[in-house]
């Protein structure tokens, strides 16, 4: 909120003609004058509330007592400020305004028409204070904590331990303990994975902000495919799913955006435009909610999920950020589903975290858990069925009870961290319990009864954003390369499945046959004819991380077996064509295919 205000003689006003938004008003509001008046121009700005009214209460009274002004009168200037409220919010404060300062303030009060035309005449006194300006901006206080972070160990058996008494070691549970609840963060720091990003055209984009990130050919086929992945697991799961499209950014001065986003913390971006500040997502919510409002909702079509790949926006420290896990801009394949009732809720809950857990398990790895809870009530109601959660696997949990005094949103959500090649553990997937955003945004459903009805909503990303996955895909290589292995990726996921590399000239022709046969199969398959040895040309193949490798000689000119290397093996295997076609379409059986983002031809790609 900005505020000049002038000690007048008098201030005298007429109003001419509406504006856009102009509240209505009687006829004896249509003109006034006040003598012997302190008078407060103010605009309101998109971010002001109540806290910023209190604020600007006091100082206009302690200035009418400074200068001993008799009267007040608010004159609504929106020309003091670039970055209004919408008229409503304008109009709503300004008439607290108006009441809070009759309420303190020891004389009259007026207040001018919002949204007018108006002509007037002021009598500026001309003394030293008779003409001062404020900003008035609270301090968001709105998250602030009563009370500390509490953490706890619960075992699958139902047993509690107090952090102080466990005995850790180096094992995973214990690294996320001593991140998460001490404070101590473990590893090196060397990013190893890092090379396999730029391996695959994965990078910062210098001309962007921090934290925003590129994708070359390579790249951004992997990414598109884990685009069709993520929607893939969440048709896999038994659930009616909508998958939706939509913007990116909100206006921040909707209650329900604001109470939303004051709820988040400090990492939003916002975006100032003429006449509206704008919140970017930070998750898929906002666009999915504002649908699911305008949805006529049943009892019989719960549940049901909402699903989108949302870019997403968060204002990381710039010197934190790290390639694929901590960015700006996020890309998450985010599934709500919306639940009658808690009963619901509950059981897709444990089908989701089932759900993260096989994924991670198909990569060869294993999820700690840290459970967050908003309240030590929200515990002690779901502990008995938190522990289905955990028996199946002997697992432990590490719970986190949030400081007291907040109105979250959630009652419970589980964070699922790996231990990552440099020993300190990285969150991917998530799931939690949403009980408050339903009524905030309007969603309701119909029951049995014909009665209205706010749904529980459970929020999801089962695999991480699709950056975080790719991170766990790399981290996967290097730990191989740390074993002795080769370092693969799926081969579903492999931008170049297969490449020929001809022998001469004459077997060209044959190469370029065998990359159209498997291509027309379904095969990422290209062919190098550069003017180099073979041998450089399959390590450079074998660098490029392809994952079958066939030089095409006078052998294969005559015969249909190949002598194929196979990355994943580290080893050369003679093979039938229909065999190659057949292993490598079992191996990528059921999962999604794109073509090549780039020629087949290697000497024909302008990328490193």
């Amino acid at each position: 909120m900005k505020i000049l205000m002038i000690h007048s003689d008098y201030i005298e006003y007429e109003v001419k003609k509406p504006a856009k938004g102009a509240e209505e008003i009687p006829n004896e509001r249509k003109s006034g004058r006040m003598d012997e008046a302190l008078v407060v121009f103010t605009a309101i700005e998109r971010d002001d509330g109540d806290k910023d009214i209190s604020i600007a209460t006091e100082e206009i009274i302690r200035m009418a007592e400074t200068v001993k002004a008799e009267r007040i009168m608010v004159y609504p200037y929106a020309h003091l400020s670039s970055f209004l409220a919408p008229p409503n919010t304008a109009v709503k404060l300004l008439k607290d305004l108006e009441s809070t300062l009759r309420e303190s303030f020891d004389g009259e009060v007026s207040r001018a028409p919002f949204g007018w035309y108006k002509a007037f005449k002021i009598s500026c006194k001309g003394h030293p204070l008779s003409e001062l300006s404020r900003e008035i901006k609270a301090k968001s206080d709105a998250t602030k904590p009563k009370g500390e972070d509490r953490f706890i160990i619960l075992n699958f058996d139902g047993s509690e331990l107090q952090v102080e008494d466990a005995v850790l070691g180096d094992d995973a549970f214990s690294i996320m303990v001593k991140k998460e609840a001490l404070r101590a963060e473990s590893g090196k720091s060397e990013p190893a994975y890092a090379r396999l990003c730029h391996k695959f055209g994965i990078e910062w984009e210098e001309m962007s902000d921090a934290g925003h990130m590129r994708y070359g050919p390579k790249g951004a086929l992997m990414f598109d495919l884990l685009s069709d992945y993520s929607w893939k697991i969440v048709n896999d799961m038994g659930l009616p799913v909508m998958t939706v499209k939509g913007t990116n950014m909100f206006n921040a001065a909707e209650p329900a955006v604001k109470e939303h986003a004051d709820l988040f913390g400090d990492r939003l971006y916002f975006i100032d435009t003429g006449d509206k500040r704008l919140v970017l997502r930070y998750a898929a919510c906002h666009q999915q909610f504002a649908m699911m409002r305008d949805w006529t909702i049943s009892y019989r079509q719960l549940p049901f999920g909402a699903f989108e790949v949302a870019d997403a926006y968060r204002l990381e420290q710039s010197g934190e950020t790290m390639l694929c896990f901590r960015t700006r801009r996020m890309n998450m394949p985010d599934l709500h589903v919306v639940c009658k009732d808690e009963s619901e809720a509950r059981e897709w809950f444990a089908r989701i975290h089932e759900r993260i857990f096989e994924e991670i398990e198909k990569l060869g790895r294993d999820y700690e858990m840290l459970i967050n809870f908003s309240s030590r009530k929200a515990y002690e109601e779901s502990k008995e069925w938190l522990l289905t959660l955990l028996e199946p696997r002997k697992k432990k949990a590490l719970l986190h009870f949030y400081p007291e005094g907040i109105n979250y949103y959630w009652t419970i959500n589980i964070e699922h961290h790996i231990k990552d090649y440099n020993n300190r553990m990285r969150e991917i997937g998530t799931v939690q319990m949403d009980v408050g955003n339903a009524k905030r945004f309007g969603i309701r459903y119909t029951d049995a009864d014909g009665k209205e009805r706010y749904p529980i909503i459970l929020h999801t990303a089962v695999i991480g954003t699709l950056e975080r996955y790719l991170y766990t895909l790399f981290d996967v290589a290097v730990i191989r390369e740390r074993e002795g292995k080769v370092g693969i990726i799926p081969l579903w996921l492999n931008p170049e499945q297969v490449r020929f590399v001809p022998v001469k000239e004459r077997h060209l022709s044959k190469a370029k046959e065998l990359a159209e046969l498997l291509t027309r199969n379904g095969i990422r398959a290209g062919y190098d004819y550069r003017d180099m040895s073979v041998g450089k040309k399959v390590r450079n193949a074998k660098q490029d991380w392809v994952g079958y490798v066939i030089v095409i000689g006078d052998r294969e000119m005559e015969s249909d077996t190949l002598n194929v290397y196979i990355r994943e093996e580290n080893a050369n295997r003679e093979m039938l064509t229909d065999d190659l076609i057949g292993e490598i379409k079992e191996k990528t059986k059921g999962m999604p295919w794109r073509p090549m983002y780039f020629p087949r031809e290697v000497s024909k790609r302008v990328f490193g």
